[in-house]
């Protein structure tokens, strides 16, 4: 099997190239399997452009650096990711590493078993080692109230995990079907994979809260993520696949069901 891990960066450049050397390339280098790295920068700033390409220069030929484009949100930037990975798999994980990369030992015995994996800060057997700051944790508990229990139903203890593995058949399609540019991607993902049962295992993982946050305004992100949410909610019949393309991923038809 072949892995792409997708980082969307902004901003983080220097903190990203030193997590890939220092922690990264000797994890999934241990692991004996094929993997890339595919790094999304866009919407980062000259400064940290200039860095990326200066400490790619240094990087294996398994680490790529997608095309850049000047545009900003991190649900971009994995889809961006996500349309040029070229792995069997597809994983996205933050760049400040902040979720054990050791969750995916776990994963790996089962990756066939599953059309996804989603990693867990809030499930039985996880860990948070250090904790967000209180008002980040209020604002992530009301977030994680509406997205499973109002909004959406998810079966999970924790949709917005920077840490995701998806086969890239599955990857590749909701990133084509997605209308999400900011934060609430997550919710996208798992809200297209619920309606058409596609198979989905949380798994505890170690996390440990990153020093640098990108969110500058934590009330404006919040006001967006709503906005992004209720537009999900309003795209639900543009995220059911029909017939022909069930039967492509190998899913019931209804007829079948």
């Amino acid at each position: 099997m072949k892995l792409t891990v997708v980082i969307p960066c902004k901003n983080q450049s220097q903190q990203l190239f030193d997590n890939i050397v220092k922690v990264g390339l000797p994890y999934f280098g241990s692991l004996e399997i094929d993997y890339e790295f595919l790094l999304v920068i866009d919407g980062s700033n000259e400064e940290n452009v200039s860095i990326a390409n200066e400490r790619m220069k240094e990087m294996p030929s398994n680490v790529r650096l997608a095309e850049y484009e000047a545009k900003v949100g991190k649900g971009h930037n994995v889809k961006h990711g996500f349309l040029e990975a070229k792995g069997e798999y597809v994983m996205f994980m933050d760049a400040d590493f902040a979720t054990d990369l050791h969750v995916f030992d776990s994963i790996l015995p089962e990756i066939d078993k599953y059309d996804g994996f989603i990693a867990s800060r809030h499930c039985k057997g996880a860990k948070i080692l250090r904790k967000q700051t209180l008002i980040r944790r209020f604002v992530s508990a009301m977030s994680r109230f509406l997205i499973i229990t109002v909004n959406f139903h998810f079966p999970f203890k924790d949709s917005q995990c920077g840490y995701k593995v998806f086969r890239k058949d599955l990857a590749q399609e909701m990133a084509r079907r997605q209308i999400t540019e900011r934060f609430a991607f997550d919710v996208e993902y798992l809200w297209f994979c619920k309606l058409n049962g596609f198979r989905i295992k949380e798994v505890p993982c170690v996390w440990n809260d990153g020093e640098v946050s990108t969110i500058k305004n934590a009330r404006r992100v919040s006001m967006d993520f709503m906005k992004d949410m209720k537009l999900i909610k309003k795209n639900k019949k543009n995220y059911i696949l029909n017939a022909q393309e069930r039967q492509a991923f190998g899913l019931p038809t209804k007829e079948e069901k």
